[in-house]
């Protein structure tokens, strides 16, 4: 029986051999069948149907219809915005890590973390005993230099009163000398009457020599008059003198003075270092040293922060936003800030400050918004800085407006905006000058680069393009062309849209580049 179902010259062996040299075939074809319809769904190969379809306009018969494509051209118009989000970072306002400057034994702390503090209030001192001592010395050098002073102001008084005095010697020797010459002067007349008496032979020669030793004499009175006349006016000059040597005394040690009181300065300011006192108003936020802690001079460079001190009722939220959006940020950018910690918050701000520089490192921009994460009384008193202005403002750089309220009053205590946090500020990017933009499924992928495909006489092209922003649902981007370079190499470089381009904005793998295709314009 068996052999009658077997074919003559064929044993099982040979019919299981050509079984499997029938099914293999078929096997590797139903392969490849899968294989190319899985490359037709991710557009690597293109679809034979719609490929015929293409071609019906060029080799095809004119029976076969040319598929329609929704296409748009692109927006300039200033209502288009895009919105752009980068993971934040809430920031204090301010926080300064403060070190020692100046070594020696901790005495104590007076604030501890946590505890709010006021702008000049004494954190941490430090036991430092000569210089209290130096601000001793001073303090006492300053009194003996003012004693000093003292003495040379009554030098000044004597010196004047002597000149005085020989004023008044100066007169009465000139007085002296006035008498004197009356008495010669007489004596000298009575002398001439004796001599013509002698000459007559009234008198004896003896009483002529009398009146001429008394005339003589009288004289030698004047001269010495004379003499003290000079003699009062050397000691007037010299009092003259002696004025001017106390005034200078005295403007020298009122120089001292000066001088005692700058070193008593320095030697407070010295002493004040074993102080570590607020910079601002803020709160505590790190303590690492303890009383009896030995710490050292900051400027050894083996000091740490003994104290940290943080102003957190205004927060800085930061992010970095990348370059391609930097020249569209301004001081007027509307941003929306959310935290991850607090799911359902939405606060509504603009843009405080951005620095206007893209970093080489990672091109990007930071942005910061400030937040106002304080209570009502805390409120009142910033905006009364803020008006006042002056040292007390606390604000960073010249121009500080008042911060936006991150909560409702009502809210501000039971809800907090801690550093640390971290959210998304999401900023309404518009006004892109000549640039157009397109809605994002106008944009697709290929291998790893981004394309558009535009309409041409009917004809699609694919071009290649580098996306700039996108939101998921705008994008502005950029067209990339190949050209020759200075170096005869080709080089891609960056266009803008013109406006006037139809871009299809859906199926464009399943079309393809190079299809003939009838544009149906649509608006967005």
């Amino acid at each position: 029986m068996h052999d009658s179902h077997t074919h003559a010259g064929h044993t099982p062996a040979k019919l299981g051999k050509n079984r499997w040299r029938t099914i293999l075939p078929l096997g590797v074809l139903a392969a490849f069948g899968a294989a190319v319809v899985a490359g037709v769904a991710a557009g690597v190969v293109p679809n034979p149907l719609h490929a015929s379809t293409a071609n019906a306009g060029v080799g095809t018969p004119s029976g076969e219809a040319i598929p329609t494509v929704k296409v748009v051209k692109p927006k300039r118009e200033s209502s288009v915005a895009i919105t752009v989000d980068q993971i934040a970072t809430v920031e204090p306002f301010f926080q300064a890590d403060l070190r020692a400057r100046a070594s020696g034994t901790v005495k104590s702390v007076l604030r501890d973390i946590g505890d709010k503090v006021k702008k000049g209030e004494v954190l941490v001192v430090i036991d430092v005993p000569e210089s209290e001592q130096d601000v001793f010395r001073m303090d006492a050098m300053i009194l003996q230099r003012q004693q000093e002073l003292r003495v040379s102001d009554a030098k000044l008084k004597d010196a004047k009163a002597a000149k005085d005095v020989s004023a008044a010697t100066i007169k009465q020797r000139l007085a002296e000398v006035e008498g004197a010459t009356a008495t010669r002067d007489l004596k000298k007349r009575k002398y001439a009457r004796f001599q013509d008496l002698a000459a007559k032979g009234s008198v004896v020669g003896s009483v002529v020599e009398e009146e001429e030793r008394d005339y003589l004499s009288s004289e030698a009175v004047v001269t010495s008059t004379k003499a003290n006349v000079e003699r009062a006016r050397a000691d007037y000059a010299e009092s003259e003198s002696k004025i001017e040597a106390a005034a200078a005394d005295i403007d020298l040690k009122k120089a001292q003075v000066e001088v005692a009181r700058k070193d008593l300065d320095r030697a407070k300011a010295v002493a004040d270092y074993a102080k570590i006192v607020a910079p601002f108003d803020g709160v505590v936020v790190r303590r690492t040293v303890d009383p009896g802690s030995f710490v050292q001079n900051a400027t050894t460079g083996t000091s740490e922060a003994l104290i940290s001190v943080a102003k957190v009722d205004v927060v800085s939220v930061t992010a970095k936003f990348p370059d391609a959006i930097a020249p569209s940020v301004d001081l007027n950018t509307p941003a929306i800030v959310t935290i991850d910690d607090l799911p359902g918050v939405s606060i509504a701000a603009a843009v405080t400050r951005f620095a206007p520089t893209v970093q080489n490192a990672d091109r990007t921009m930071r942005v910061e918004i400030d937040l106002f994460n304080g209570d009502d009384e805390e409120f009142r008193h910033l905006a009364e800085c803020i008006k006042k202005g002056g040292p007390d403002r606390q604000a960073k750089g010249a121009n500080q407006a008042m911060p936006v309220r991150a909560f409702a009053p009502d809210g501000a205590k039971s809800r907090k905006l801690l550093p640390g946090m971290t959210g998304t500020i999401k900023l309404t990017i518009g006004g892109f000058g000549d640039s157009h933009v397109l809605p994002s499924t106008a944009v697709y992928s290929r291998s790893g680069t981004s394309y558009i495909l535009l309409v041409q006489d009917g004809k699609t092209k694919q071009v290649p393009v580098r996306v700039q922003v996108t939101d998921g649902k705008t994008v502005r981007l950029a067209v990339i062309e190949k050209r020759k370079g200075a170096d005869g190499g080709s080089r891609d470089f960056l266009t803008e849209l013109t406006g006037r381009e139809e871009v299809v904005v859906a199926r464009q793998l399943e079309i393809g580049d190079g299809a003939n295709v009838k544009p149906a314009p649509s608006d967005w």
